[in-house]
């Protein structure tokens, strides 16, 4: 059996010859302006009349740069008339070959189908195939193979024309600043507003003020959106600060809450804009400039009971991510230190670490005062760092964390800190030293607010910070000359004690007090072991702040021992204890007593190992070696009254440190389970004797 074919499909060019068209006459009329701006540019105007000094200077520089734009955009522009022209009369020709072939077609199986029907016995031809229909089939299908391979190279070759055309369309766009993408009309504009500044910075602020009302209202998806759109903004001041101004510090944290409260991350619009504009804000230094007021606003507040600050604190870590992976760095430092300040004020007040959320894909905002604490290491900025270190609160909160890193981070923020010269950074090291001495000072181990294995970790940098700032440990140290010590001059000695634990800040303390004794020699002459010698004083001192602080590691790790001690003892107390009183009889009696021994056996009876102190011993002596060293004494008698002198001060400073005694664990009572089951037998017999006697006898 054989049928006619089917028609095969010629479908038209997609481009429009009208569209094409007025393409044509936009590219070419904005050709004919661009002309006209040169010429008028290239004339009198360019010598900006009536302009003098340095306004003239500037409008002819302005003058001169427009000219290079517009004669750029007009050599850009000119060829890609010609080729948008060529292109046109193409489609255009395109579209009649293909209405002609469509033509062609209709006539071919119009002939086709005459002769078709004009066959004698058509049936009998269809069904076995006979030549007469089979020679209309074959001549039908032949043309619709021409006409095919006519189509494919018609649409071929306007495929490349076109692909040339959009090149030469690509290249032109680079005169603006662009490629010629989709949606790059922003792009332009922020292009245009760097190349001509004068009209520029108006127009951005404009686009500044107009999203900051956007940002704040609309759905989610709209405003990252509008946020997305301004991206090529963000970058340039006017811009920034009209945006900033525009949200103020209210607009700023509702944004980013909205980035908490719809757990977005850092890759957010929303979030590389915000970051993105804070770093190009230029705050122009009056009292109520509203960008300053945003850069350093209060976010996170201390005294805030309903929890917006969690929620703020996570969005701001959002944005120091977003401007972590950004070229410019984002956040400016000073932004992300009063940040930081806020964040552990926080974690201080809620003795918790605060703002903490997951984002997938973005672990690096799940601990906001963590990433803050990164970023100020990777800036090594001594003085932001010393200024957020200014503060006792600070310190605690910083120091009674468990660091991610280990606390590698905070270690470069307190070396960045020891390294700004002058009051402010001897002013935060010497309240970092207070707050380790006072922070572990209390008997139990959960009040401590300091972290040991952090305090362990930063050491080496305190260290080289004390050594940087010696007068702040010599102004401490000085309780070896006269004794008189105040509270926060203790609390310093004994953080400094803390700091020596660790041999190599320890080293570095003593190379800086040795080299501070050597620069300030002083006669020994009229000194006497009541008033010895500064230097003498001071290191004999130093020697016993180390021997202080050796004997204090030895009583913490005690109470910690007693503290675990105490926790197993509470724990086993509240569960397995109570399990024979449940169990009637003697039974429970014996359950009683496995249990007594079971928690000696299982060390669940509130005892622990004491521990052997094997810390360093000091004493006078190492006090009168280290002094003789330094102060290098010839004759006889000197050197008996640095020796003196050294002992003395070992003897008063160590009077005014006294003595942390550590815990000793109680004895073992192994008689305790026993003693217990005589007591409980007793109260059994008594009970069941009282039980007796108390009913009457029972009669058959």
């Amino acid at each position: 059996m054989i049928a006619m074919p089917t028609r095969i499909s010629l479908d038209p060019p997609s481009e429009r010859p009208g569209e094409l068209d007025d393409l044509v006459e936009h590219v070419a009329g904005a050709a004919r302006r661009l002309a006209d701006v040169d010429e008028r540019l290239a004339g009198a105007a360019a010598a900006a009349p009536g302009w003098l000094g340095d306004d003239a200077a500037a409008a002819s520089d302005q003058i001169g740069a427009v000219t290079a734009l517009v004669r750029s955009a007009s050599d850009a522009v000119r060829p890609v008339v010609g080729r948008l022209t060529g292109h046109a009369d193409r489609v255009l020709a395109a579209h009649r070959q293909v209405e002609a072939l469509l033509e062609e077609q209709d006539e071919h199986f119009r002939e086709g189908w005459r002769r078709w029907y004009a066959i004698p016995d058509l049936q009998l031809q269809i069904m076995t195939g006979g030549p007469d229909v089979r020679a209309v089939v074959e001549e039908v299908e032949a043309g619709e193979a021409s006409r095919r391979r006519r189509h494919h190279v018609l649409l071929e070759d306007l495929a490349d024309d076109a692909a040339a055309t959009a090149r030469a369309l690509v290249d032109a766009c680079a005169a603006v600043g662009v490629r010629g993408r989709s949606g790059d009309a922003n792009t332009v504009v922020a292009y245009l507003a760097a190349e001509l500044p004068g009209w520029g910075d108006l127009e951005l602020a404009r686009q500044g003020r107009v999203l900051a009302g956007r940002l704040t209202q609309g759905t989610p998806e709209q405003r990252t959106a509008h946020a997305a759109e301004a991206a090529p903004f963000a970058g340039h001041g006017a811009f920034a600060n009209a945006l900033l101004a525009g949200l103020g510090v209210v607009g700023f944290t509702y944004l980013v809450e909205f980035l908490d409260s719809n757990a977005l991350g850092p890759d957010n619009s929303v979030a590389r804009l915000l970051a993105a504009a804070l770093g190009a804000a230029v705050p122009t230094g009056r009292s109520d400039d509203p960008v300053a007021r945003v850069l350093q606003g209060e976010y996170v507040r201390t005294d805030d009971r309903n929890g917006s600050s969690d929620r703020v604190a996570a969005g701001l870590a959002t944005v120091l991510a977003a401007g972590s992976s950004m070229p410019s760095g984002g956040i400016p430092t000073r932004t992300v230190g009063e940040w930081s300040r806020q964040l552990l004020l926080r974690e201080h007040e809620q003795r918790q670490p605060v703002g903490r959320r997951s984002v997938p894909g973005a672990p690096e905002v799940a601990d906001p005062a963590a990433l803050a604490i990164g970023i100020l290491a990777d800036r090594a900025d001594p003085a932001v760092s010393a200024v957020l270190l200014d503060d006792p609160a600070v310190w605690h909160a910083l120091m009674r964390r468990v660091w991610g890193d280990g606390g590698t981070a905070l270690a470069e923020v307190i070396t960045q800190a020891g390294r700004e010269e002058g009051a402010l950074g001897e002013r935060a090291l010497r309240t970092g030293l207070s707050a380790v001495g006072a922070g572990l000072a209390a008997g139990d181990p959960a009040d401590w607010a300091v972290n040991r294995d952090t305090l362990a970790a930063v050491a080496p940098a305190l260290g080289d910070a004390v050594a940087a700032h010696v007068d702040v440990a010599v102004e401490a140290l000085r309780v070896g000359v006269d004794a008189q010590p105040d509270a926060h001059q203790a609390e310093t000695l004994v953080g400094l004690g803390y700091v020596t634990l660790d041999r190599d800040a320890a080293a570095a303390v003593e190379r800086a007090l040795t080299r501070w004794a050597q620069v300030d020699p002083a006669a020994l002459d009229g000194t006497t072991p009541e008033a010895p010698l500064p230097a003498v004083g001071v290191l004999s001192a130093y020697v016993a702040v180390r021997q202080y602080a050796q004997r204090a590691d030895h009583a913490l790790d005690a109470l910690e021992d007693r503290e675990a001690a105490e926790n197993k003892e509470w724990l086993w107390q509240h569960s397995v204890h109570l399990v024979p009183e449940l169990i009637p009889g003697y039974w429970g009696i014996v359950a009683g007593v496995v249990e007594g021994y079971a928690a000696i056996a299982l060390d669940m009876d509130g005892t622990w190992e004491d521990r052997a102190d094997r810390g360093l011993v000091f004493d006078s002596t190492d006090a009168a070696v280290l002094a003789l060293a330094t102060v290098a004494p010839r004759e006889e008698t000197a050197v008996r009254a640095v020796v003196d002198q050294a002992t003395a001060a070992f003897d008063r400073t160590d009077a005014v440190l006294g003595e942390r005694r550590a815990p000793v664990s109680p004895k073992t009572d192994w008689l305790e389970p026993v003693e217990d089951l005589g007591i409980d037998f007793q109260n059994e017999q008594m009970e069941r004797e009282n039980r007796w006697r108390g009913r009457p006898p029972r009669l058959r």
